[in-house]
């Protein structure tokens, strides 16, 4: 297996590891056999992929064998904010070369630096790719990962902007969507809600990101969060 360095790794914040900790523990509690989750958001900018990274550090961190998949194959951040290179030099060998039959799983999924963390990231440019969520190949491949991992979060592209969630989520044990605190209303969180129920996806819920102090009112009942302004709330 091909290792991978993830070089800006910053330590959470206590506030960020209890959120982790309190999502970890809502999705065990979400129903038994829950270990292969999408990540998406409405829109660009919600986080869904720090949100998607943290949660791979902190089911790693409690000693569970974690694969992150970077599915946002138009648009991956990955590389580029935790400044991850392979160990031996090369171009990544990632999901969208599996899903086009032009390279092998098992040169896909990285080892990281961080204990019982893996990645499969993007890989090489596809001029189109939704259609390669919808195949066999991609089925398949979750097949054979689930048997060797203990939990796997797939990283989505936004449900406003591509389809790609949708295909991908029916495909997963539950999908969560992200929300940017006063960045989207109501109407649009239910729509993306809606979209991915029509397609028999499993919604596990929404997590609450980007709330700190001046936004309290999203705390409500949640006591726990609001003592501790937590930026990342499920």
């Amino acid at each position: 297996m091909r290792s991978i360095t993830i070089a800006e790794i910053k330590d959470p914040s206590y506030e960020m590891n209890e959120a982790m900790n309190v999502l970890r523990t809502n999705v065990s509690y979400s129903g038994e056999g829950v270990k292969l989750v999408a990540i998406t958001s409405v829109d660009e900018n919600a986080g869904k992929s720090v949100i998607s990274f943290e949660m791979m550090r902190n089911y790693a961190n409690a000693g569970l064998k974690t694969l992150l998949i970077d599915a946002d194959l138009r648009k991956s951040v990955f590389s580029a904010r935790y400044g991850a290179t392979a160990d031996d030099g090369l171009p990544f060998t990632g999901l969208a070369d599996v899903l086009s039959a032009k390279g092998e799983i098992n040169d896909a999924v990285y080892k990281t630096n961080i204990p019982n963390a893996y990645v499969l990231p993007v890989g090489n440019y596809v001029l189109n790719p939704t259609p390669l969520f919808g195949g066999k190949i991609f089925t398949a491949m979750l097949d054979v990962l689930k048997k060797a991992f203990d939990f796997i979060i797939i990283d989505t592209p936004p449900l406003g902007r591509v389809i790609d969630a949708a295909i991908i989520a029916p495909n997963c044990n539950g999908v969560m969507i992200v929300v940017g605190a006063n960045e989207v209303d109501y109407r649009q969180v239910n729509d993306a809600k809606n979209q991915l129920l029509r397609v028999g996806a499993n919604v596990l819920g929404c997590v609450l990101n980007k709330v700190g102090a001046e936004n309290q009112r999203y705390g409500g009942k949640y006591k726990y969060y609001s003592r501790y302004n937590s930026e990342y709330r499920y």
